[in-house]
């Protein structure tokens, strides 16, 4: 039995490692097959990974390239935004290096066109077309319309006056003026009305109401107010900047710089015309103002009452500042004046006040054939004029003709204040109570009311 045994144990021991062998092998070559199944399925990963899109992948590996390309996608951005914010014409410049020769050709006559555009309008702007109606006005009949032309009517005594953005307050004023101005005269008027459509009828039918209380024959003649605007527009464009309030107000129109322009408005056969505000109420006849012509220097183009609040103290602030001994903004009458002593009112220093616009009287053919006027319009007489004082008024033509006044005296005939007797009070209450009465005086018999600032007129 053992020897049996042992030999078991032997052939067994001995044929151990021969099986061990055969258990290596078929270990290796499972391992072999697994390694294959493994690659195979890598490959076939591999092979189903998707490739890049483009050769950029490649490219851009490293970073400079990256923000090389971020750098010019930012320049991109930028010309386009320039670009997108620049004008026509500099666009044209921009893409001359860029675009074809037809391109350019294109572009070319397009500049053409709008340049030709431009002047278009601006000549229709400086010259619009003016057809005024006239009508005749009789208290015995109904009103004959004239058309464009006057044929044989005509009138030495020319009044404009201005009748837009018709209201109620508006209504009365120009009511009670046509009143006053027919009950004091028997003279026969021509009636110069800048109005608008809404507010013509009304013109007509207090005017008719008025003749055929005073039994008079009127010339009536009627003006768009648009046109006329269009006409003086180059004009209150130099000066508005200078002598009005905040843009769309009330003295930002360019109405309130029609006695500038007035001579452009009126037909060439007008020598001599009044322009008159709504607020104006007559106590004498219009004719006695006609005759303050006569008394006009040669060079004397306007003429204009002083003013008769401390407005333009107030204004001229930072100049008197500089110039304390300035007459510029002093009353006319000095303010030591004693009421009763006769004797030095001939040898007193008269202040200057500033002038109203309410009341302008205006020789058309001087101020036509005035060069030295007409430079004074210009852009930098303007500017050098109002840079001289400090200006910055409010009051639209008044402003500019009180610079004109006091710089150049020789354009501006003074009209007796009690031709334009202001009652307007409101800078009495407003910080020049203890002045005030030295600039509202007036000496005289009073002529002409100017209501100014809604202020209600005497009896």
């Amino acid at each position: 039995m053992a020897k049996y045994s042992f030999k078991t144990i032997s052939q067994k021991h001995k044929t151990f490692p021969t099986d061990g062998n055969m258990y290596g092998m078929k270990c290796k070559s499972q391992l072999l097959e697994e390694q294959e199944n493994v690659t195979l399925i890598i490959n076939r990963r591999n092979s189903v990974r998707p490739k890049p899109k483009s050769w950029t992948w490649n490219v851009l590996r490293c970073r400079w390239q990256k923000k090389l390309v971020l750098l010019l996608i930012l320049i991109c951005m930028c010309v386009l935004i320039i670009y997108a914010n620049t004008h026509l014409l500099v666009r044209g410049n921009i893409l001359s290096a860029f675009l074809s020769s037809r391109l350019n050709k294109l572009s070319h006559i397009e500049k053409q066109e709008t340049r030709n555009s431009d002047v278009q309008q601006t000549t229709t702007a400086v010259q619009p077309i003016l057809k005024p109606t006239h009508y005749l006005l009789n208290y015995s009949s109904t009103q004959l319309e004239l058309g464009g032309q006057l044929n044989d009517f005509s009138s030495d005594y020319n009044i404009f006056i201005i009748y837009t953005r018709e209201n109620y307050h508006l209504n009365l004023k120009f009511d009670l003026f046509a009143h006053s101005l027919l009950k004091h005269t028997s003279a026969q008027l021509h009636l110069h009305v800048i109005t608008d459509k809404e507010s013509s009828p009304s013109v007509m039918e207090i005017l008719q109401r008025q003749i055929r209380r005073f039994r008079r024959t009127v010339i009536y003649t009627m003006y768009d107010v648009k046109v006329c605007s269009n006409i003086i527009e180059d004009i209150a464009a130099k000066l508005s900047p200078y002598f009005s309030s905040a843009p769309n107000s009330y003295y930002s129109d360019s109405l309130f710089f029609l006695s500038l322009g007035l001579h452009r408005i009126a037909d060439a056969s007008l020598n001599r015309a009044i322009l008159l505000d709504c607020d104006i109420v007559f106590r004498s006849d219009v004719r006695l103002l006609f005759n303050e012509f006569d008394h006009f220097l040669p060079h004397q183009l306007y003429g204009l009452a002083p003013e008769l609040t401390p407005v333009y103290r107030h204004i001229l602030y930072r100049y008197r500042v500089r110039y304390p001994k300035t007459s510029f903004g002093n009353p006319y009458y000095p303010m030591n004046h004693e009421m009763g002593n006769q004797h030095n009112h001939n040898h007193e220093r008269h202040g200057y006040p500033g002038l109203n616009s309410g009341v302008v009287l205006l020789l058309f053919n001087r101020i036509r054939n005035s060069k030295s006027y007409l430079e004074k319009l210009t852009n930098s007489e303007v500017q050098t004029l109002v840079a001289k004082y400090s200006f910055k008024g409010h009051l639209g033509d008044q402003d500019f003709f009180t610079l004109l006044g006091y710089e150049y005296p020789n354009l501006i005939y003074r009209l007796d204040c009690v031709w334009n007797r202001q009652l307007c009070t409101w800078w009495k209450d407003h910080g020049y109570s203890d002045i005030f009465d030295a600039y509202f005086r007036c000496e005289g018999n009073i002529k002409m009311y100017h209501g100014n600032c809604n202020t209600r007129i005497p009896e």
